[in-house]
Parts: C-alpha cells; structure tokens; sequence
C-alpha cells in the first residue's frame, strides 16, 4: 500500500493518492492499482482493470473466485469525472471491502454502507492499512478539513542556518548528490511557492525535471536520527521523508516518474511585490515551460503596501502574465498569510513547498497547523558564507528526523511542536 500510495502522490491531484489491493482467501495479491492522473481510473478502477488484464492472460474461470478489496481511502459514491467506485465494487461484489479512512469529501456520503451490507460485502476500517497511506493522505485530509494545504517550508542552508549572502548573489549550497532527491520531493507536491527576492534574483523554473545524471550522481542516505518522541509517533512528515530518501534509489521509481515526468508537474507559485515587474526572459522560460507541460501551470500573488487598495491592483503587466495561469491574480498584504492558504485551497492545491529565504517564512507561519513542516538542507562544510542572512527558521520547532545524503544533511522539523 505504501509503495502504491507514494507512486500515486503528484499524480492524482487534486484526486486524492489512494492505492487498492485485490487479494484472494489466502491473502495473496491478485492485483493492485492506484489513483491515475486526474479524469483517469481511481484506485478501484485501476486494480480490477489490472485484474482482468491478468485474468485474460491466465484463465478467464478464475474471474469467479472468491476475492476481497482493501482500499487506502474509503471509494467514492458520486458522479465528478468518473463514475462512482461504489457501483464499480457492487458489480464486482468481493467478499469484504476493507477500508484504511473515511473519506471526508463532503461530496461522499461516508459511511453509508448500506449497500454493501445488502450485497452480502462485509465493510470494516483497518488500523493497519491507515497507518501506511497516512503520510500520502495527509494533504488531502489537510485541505478538506482546514481549507489549507500541508505546508513544507524547505530552505537550503549553510551549517549556520545562511540561506544566502547580504549581498544577495546566487550561492549553490547544497551538493549535486542532494539534486535527484530534491527534484523528487518538488513532483509529489502539488505546487512550488517562491517570494519576490527569488523571482527577482534567481528567475527560477519550478517544474519538476530528472535526469540520468541526476539519479546516477545521487548521493547514498543514510539515517542519523529519528524522534522517539512518542507524539511523533504517527508523524506524516516524518514518514514520508524517510519513504522519499529509500524509496526512490530504486532505477524503477525513477523510470516510473520520469515516464510521467509532465503528470508529476506541480504549480509553480511565483509571490510578486505591488509594481514588481518580471523580465522578458522570465515570461518566456514559463511560456516555453507550459508549452512543454500541454497546460498553464503557474499562479501570480501580489503583496501590497499598507496604504494600498486591492481593487487598484489591475496592470499590463498582470495581463501579461495572466496569459501564463489560468487563475486571476490575487493580492494580499503582509499579515493576510492565512488568506493566502485559503486561496492555494480553494484552487484545490492540498500539498505545498514553501521556497523561502525570509519573507514567505514571516507570511505563513502564524498560520501553519499542526503536522507542517520545515526542512533544512545543509550544505557541506566547503560552502561557507561569511556575511549571510539567517533563515528564520532555522532553529524553530523540534527536529524529528535527519539523514545523511552524499555530502548535505537533511533535517526535518515539526513546526507545531514547538518548544
């Protein structure tokens, strides 16, 4: 289930990564599938398709037999892009439908099972199948019951906690045995969130790219520490990072992502200052970027001064880069950070990389909830800046994992357990 619910992560949204299991009487797995890229087969869907592809290899007899299905998220009941999984599982009618969490999607009429029991199908929640579709979930659950995403504030660092010199010239922290694993990290989040000073200084792309040299230069993991902490216990940022770093050695994960690399896409969130204007090779390079992506994939924020009106906020400048989104330009002041999340939410957006040096950071995190993270990179000993600006989070929160990768440590912080 883990393995299913990771490769399903950035590929379904805004669908949720669910993952299905079709076992025969004796446990044994007859066929497995997971949530396709939106408007395709759910989890359902895509094992009991799997299964008869199967089954018309082997022997059509064995279609009879007697099977159960186990399911990450509780199936669907309603009509959106495709038809609801539940008339899919009473036609297929398994033996017991076991189930990892209720679905919260107020489109779902969760736990009305009665249909089932009628067919004779014996519906049960498993502990066990929660635990390891939990962390994949996560921002799903986050944006239905909070309307905001699961944040991760990721910042590359020196050991001192610098994030880039007072001169603000671009410095590579991190190794390129740390590159692969980053790219990775930015496909299976929904969106990609950078500030004015990043747009402004570095111009960066956002999209999600691998390479070969990438994964061949990636460096070896190796954990350093991991809480003990038993409130930490069921932590999804913790499990999901320590699943990224060993899952993803494998040359199959890599095929398998690169091979979707335009389905692994995420948002590229480009936070703007009121008259900040964007240079004309900026506006190509994600004018290409969509073109190579076959859709609009970023989204423009303005931050206003204090004394400024939101309803003046229209420009040539914004119409140009409307022409890049296919969502209006929304503008927000300095201490509107949460309605800054509500609006990722409602764009359907339930996981989301904050790319921050030090404003992004002050914008959200009086809003951040319980279970956001932040992650440090930090380089090797040979980066040094002398005279640097300090993340700001740097120190906050309490760490729950790190890792060795090649030359950089990874860390990772809960921001809610503060202490």
């Amino acid at each position: 289930m883990r393995r299913l619910s990771f490769s399903a992560m950035g590929l379904s949204s805004p669908n949720p990564p669910v993952a299905a299991l079709i076992l025969d009487d004796s446990g044994r797995i007859l066929a497995s599938g997971h949530t396709q890229i939106s408007g395709g087969f759910h989890a359902e869907r895509a094992a009991y398709t799997n299964w008869k592809e199967t089954l018309s290899r082997e022997s059509l007899e064995q279609k009879n037999i007697s099977h159960s299905l186990v399911v990450s998220l509780e199936p669907c009941t309603h009509f959106g892009k495709t038809p609801p999984c539940r008339d899919l599982i009473l036609s297929e009618k398994p033996k017991e439908l076991v189930i990892g969490f209720k679905d919260p999607n107020p489109l779902v009429a969760s736990g009305d099972w009665g249909r089932y029991k009628e067919q004779g199908i014996v519906t049960r929640l498993a502990p066990e199948v929660a635990k390891y579709s939990f962390p994949y979930l996560f921002g799903f659950f986050t944006r239905m019951k909070k309307e905001k995403p699961w944040i991760w504030i990721k910042s590359a660092v020196t050991k001192q906690g610098f994030y880039a010199s007072e001169a603000e010239e671009r410095v590579q922290i991190t190794s390129e045995s740390s590159d692969y694993y980053l790219q990775m990290l930015r496909g299976k989040f929904d969106a990609i969130v950078v500030g004015p000073k990043t747009v402004s200084t570095d111009e960066p792309s956002l999209n999600f790219r691998l390479t070969e040299e990438s994964f061949r230069k990636r460096g070896d993991v190796t954990k350093l520490f991991v809480s003990d902490n038993e409130k930490f216990f069921f932590s999804p940022g913790k499990e999901f990072l320590e699943n990224l770093l060993t899952e993803t050695n494998e040359k199959e994960r890599y095929d398998f992502h690169i091979g979707q690399i335009q389905s692994f896409q995420p948002y590229r969130i480009f936070m703007l200052g009121e008259s900040q204007v964007l240079s004309k090779t900026f506006v190509e390079k994600q004018s290409d970027l969509n073109l190579q992506m076959g859709k609009r994939g970023c989204i423009f924020y303005r931050i206003l001064a204090k004394n400024s009106k939101k309803s003046d906020m229209k420009s040539k400048e914004d119409s140009k880069l409307l022409e890049l989104s296919d969502f209006p330009i929304d503008s927000f002041y300095s201490d509107e950070g949460g309605l800054f999340l509500q609006s990722l939410a409602k764009r359907e957006i339930g996981t989301t990389i904050l790319e921050v040096g030090s404003f992004l950071y002050e914008f959200v995190k009086d809003h951040l909830e319980e279970e956001d993270c932040i992650l440090t990179v930090e380089g090797n000993s040979n980066v040094t800046i002398s005279d640097g600006k300090k993340f700001a989070g740097f120190s906050e929160g309490e760490l729950v994992s790190g890792f060795q990768v090649g030359e950089d440590r990874w860390n990772l912080h809960c921001l809610s357990k503060r202490v």
